[in-house]
């Protein structure tokens, strides 16, 4: 068969080879994003800090103060928190890891509870399979699970994060000793149009990235304080765990609430052996979390991402498949990071006003 070659063949083979690259490229580059996490998640947080920082040092630098004066007290003050913050989570999973165990008799006593319901003894998960679970690995799962080695898990790869904080550190010194060096040499590299074009995109990408990081950083303090003082009055122990780990959480999207809310129910249960406490617990961590994600998130942090929840929704999904827990909370800035990149280039805007929550 003799194929013609005319202008539209030409134009569609293109089109073809074009849709190839693309799909290469992106395989090419998911691959590079998961190979240097260990390298790419410390440097996106610095950025994400940096973005905290720069009002501080714009104010000291505004007051008169010498560049490396403006510089060194946020990032030194950082360094302290981020040190004390350190010291209190390590003693708080010290004391966990010791204390929780004492629990698991109890932890056995509402499983067999639960199994009884349906008929099921906890024996049954040490034997060999009934015929309604098919498969030994999932008895075997089963017979072996520990709450308190899940939830050490959790914290313990929490405490592995907070010990990578130099690295942390180290990036986020080098990214506001330069952060006005990109910009100074826009206009060197670029004709003006170009230039200004580019310095509009990093300023908006500042602004709405530095919206959403600090408007999210105090609503998620403000709930982990709230919750930490519930705890407290509720009796429930490692109470600075639960608020640190509600502070974090509530930074991803959707499930992080849910979860942070669920990790200090799950210990009341544990704890109470009557469950009108463990009701009036749930019943108050779920509307405070009800209150900050239904009516405060909206109204602080809405209208700065202005993406829309199925944008957000997928971005969960894969940048925590591509990352981990790191890459759930790093969903949100970088879809914003994409949008505001997309709408400021015409033949792609269209992709960005799709992926908006409002018409823009």
């Amino acid at each position: 068969m003799k194929i013609e070659f005319n202008d539209a063949n030409i134009s569609r083979y293109i089109k073809i080879v074009a849709i190839m690259v693309v799909i290469i490229g992106l395989k090419v580059f998911g691959d590079i994003l998961y190979a240097g996490r260990s390298l790419i998640l410390p440097l996106a947080f610095a950025t994400l800090i940096s973005f905290i920082l720069s009002p501080s040092i714009d104010w000291f630098v505004k007051k008169k103060f010498p560049e490396w004066l403006a510089i060194t007290i946020p990032f030194v003050a950082t360094g302290v928190i981020f040190f004390f913050l350190g010291i209190i989570v390590k003693l708080n999973i010290e004391t966990f890891v010791v204390e929780f165990p004492k629990y698991e008799a109890r932890t056995t006593i509402i499983l067999k509870e639960v199994l009884s319901v349906f008929d099921i003894e906890i024996e049954n998960f040490k034997s060999s399979p009934k015929e309604w679970l098919d498969d030994p690995r999932v008895a075997q799962y089963l017979s072996e699970f520990s709450l308190s080695n899940l939830i050490s898990g959790l914290l313990s790869s929490i405490s592995n994060t907070v010990s990578n904080i130099f690295i942390v550190l180290l990036f986020l010194l080098f990214i506001i000793v330069g952060r006005n060096q990109l910009t100074s040499k826009l206009p060197i590299a670029f004709d003006s149009v170009n230039a200004a074009r580019i310095e509009r995109i990093f300023e908006n990408i500042k602004k709405q990235i530095q919206a959403y990081i600090i408007a999210k950083t105090l609503i998620s303090l403000v709930t982990a304080i709230i919750f930490i003082i519930v705890l407290y009055s509720f009796g429930i122990q490692f109470a600075i765990v639960w608020g640190i780990l509600t502070f974090l959480l509530n930074f991803i999207p959707n499930v992080g609430s849910i979860i942070a809310t669920l990790l200090p129910l799950s210990i009341a249960v544990i704890q109470y052996e009557s469950y009108g406490p463990i009701i009036w617990l749930g019943v108050i961590l779920f509307t405070i979390q009800t209150i900050m994600g239904n009516f405060v998130d909206p109204k602080y942090i809405g209208k700065s991402i202005n993406l829309s929840p199925i944008v957000v929704l997928f971005a969960l999904i894969f940048w925590g498949w591509l990352w981990g827990i790191a890459g759930m909370f790093l969903s949100v800035p970088i879809m914003v990071i994409i949008k505001i990149i997309l709408e400021n280039i015409p033949e792609l805007r269209f992709i960005s006003v799709l992926m908006s929550e409002q018409k823009s």
